[in-house]
């Protein structure tokens, strides 16, 4: 898995600042007057923003490439709406040589492996003979399995974007999940690290050790998903 910012809104803070504080005044006068503001006040006002009305967040946006993830992945992933999304093709490319995206919990066990592998090359056969039978790509992607290799582009607000942080990167989320949001997270960090306070707004490992006991305590998922929906609760402000 990889996760590339590919683009972002530049002037961020500046688009942030303008759109807060339109309702006091608009036009250059203002933006002369933002542009004239200490770095400690702007993160001042940044700090302020990420604890009020959001509507001025949707004005700021970040594009990522996530290579190598499952097409399981991406199914949740798409569900949030609020994102625009492009994805690799299954339909017109070929897929004899697909890779297929393993979870730690199969690393782990060599007898899952053996069983997957003789799987990935019955599915690969299949595959393959139906595309020599002069099956098309379009029907013959439907032996391919749900942990299928891709690649997606997404692009995001901030509103939509803190929304999916908060949501994705705590315990009831899938890992490969887990993995991406916090992937997106430090990319947006990056070049911009005043959006902590948008992302994680209760600070980011401040729940980490809740959901480590969590797990220790109760090992089945559907065991431990009541504590976890508070510790989400917690991690979103909700009480």
């Amino acid at each position: 898995m990889n996760v590339t910012l590919i683009n972002y809104t530049a002037n961020a803070t500046e688009l942030l600042l303008l759109t807060k504080n339109t309702r006091l005044t608009l036009g250059k006068v203002l933006m002369q007057e933002i542009a004239s503001w200490s770095q400690d006040r702007v993160y001042d006002e940044l700090a302020y923003m990420a604890k009020t009305i959001p509507s001025s967040w949707e004005f700021v946006s970040y594009t990522f490439l996530i290579e190598g993830v499952s097409r399981a992945f991406t199914h949740q992933f798409v569900r949030t709406r609020t994102g625009s999304y492009a994805q690799q093709s299954m339909r017109v490319v070929n897929m004899a040589d697909f890779r297929y995206v393993l979870t730690e919990r199969n690393l782990a066990n060599p007898d899952a492996m053996a069983r997957i592998d003789r799987c990935l090359a019955e599915i690969k056969a299949c595959y393959q003979d139906l595309l020599a039978m002069g099956q098309p790509e379009e029907d013959a992607r439907g032996v391919l399995p749900t942990n299928i290799a891709t690649n997606i582009i997404a692009k995001f607000d901030l509103r939509a974007l803190s929304g999916l942080v908060q949501s994705r990167t705590g315990g009831r989320t899938q890992d490969e999940y887990q993995r991406v949001a916090g992937a997106m997270a430090d990319a947006v960090l990056a070049v911009h690290p005043w959006a902590a306070d948008f992302l994680f707004p209760q600070g980011r490992n401040v729940f980490d050790e809740l959901e480590a006991f969590a797990k220790t305590k109760f090992p089945n998922l559907s065991e431990r998903g009541a504590l976890l929906k508070i510790i989400d609760r917690l991690r979103k402000g909700v009480v």
